[in-house]
């Protein structure tokens, strides 16, 4: 591990043992919120959270490693998944409209990303992969209960505008296209090909 990820480390190691010590630093109210990553508009807002999820896996090499050959590359990091449970309280009505809001939204915005934000959990650009809900009689008949799953979407920097003095591509002379030659061509005769298709034209 490089010193900086190490320093990284213990300094998160460190923040957690003054957290725990000073309660002043947490919120009085646990924040729960999911909002689009663009405009930061809420997709929606429950009567209550449940707990928020995150499922973290890694697709390892499955064929066989000589001593001391294992390394980062043999692990790759799948995108992250988080499942999370709101509930909303209410009238039939109610609870239909909310419900109707989050799915239109949906539909209306598939491509929308989402930052997921909960007391464990800072999470950004995230897609809504998957929608599920219930109402129970043992909990409450006026209660929905909405499961999402987000799944992360990793992005990375565009090249575009990176690159400045590039070649533009470029081809023989239309002509020449479809000619097949069996050795190579020396320079003297690939000039006199080139003038025959300028003065043929």
């Amino acid at each position: 591990m490089a010193s900086g990820s190490t320093a990284q480390v213990v300094a998160l190691q460190a923040l957690s043992v003054a957290a725990s010590s000073a309660s002043g630093l947490n919120p009085a109210t646990p924040i729960y919120a999911v909002v689009s990553s663009d405009t930061f508009l809420p997709l929606a807002t429950p009567d209550s959270w449940g707990e928020f999820s995150a499922k973290y896996e890694t697709q390892l090499s499955d064929y066989p490693q000589e001593y001391g050959a294992y390394q980062p590359y043999n692990k790759v990091k799948r995108p992250i998944e988080v499942m999370v449970q709101l509930i909303k309280t209410g009238s039939d009505l109610a609870r239909f409209a909310w419900l109707a809001a989050i799915q239109q939204q949906e539909s209306n915005s598939p491509e929308q990303l989402y930052t997921l934000i909960s007391p464990q959990l800072i999470a950004t650009d995230y897609s809504l992969s998957g929608l599920s809900y219930e109402t129970r009689q043992d909990r409450g008949s006026n209660k929905l209960f909405l499961n999402l799953r987000f799944t992360e979407i990793p992005q990375i920097a565009s090249s575009s505008g990176t690159y400045t003095d590039t070649l533009s591509a470029n081809s023989s002379p239309v002509s020449q296209l479809g000619q097949l030659y069996t050795n190579a061509m020396s320079a003297a005769t690939t000039a006199l090909v080139n003038a025959k298709s300028f003065i043929m034209g």
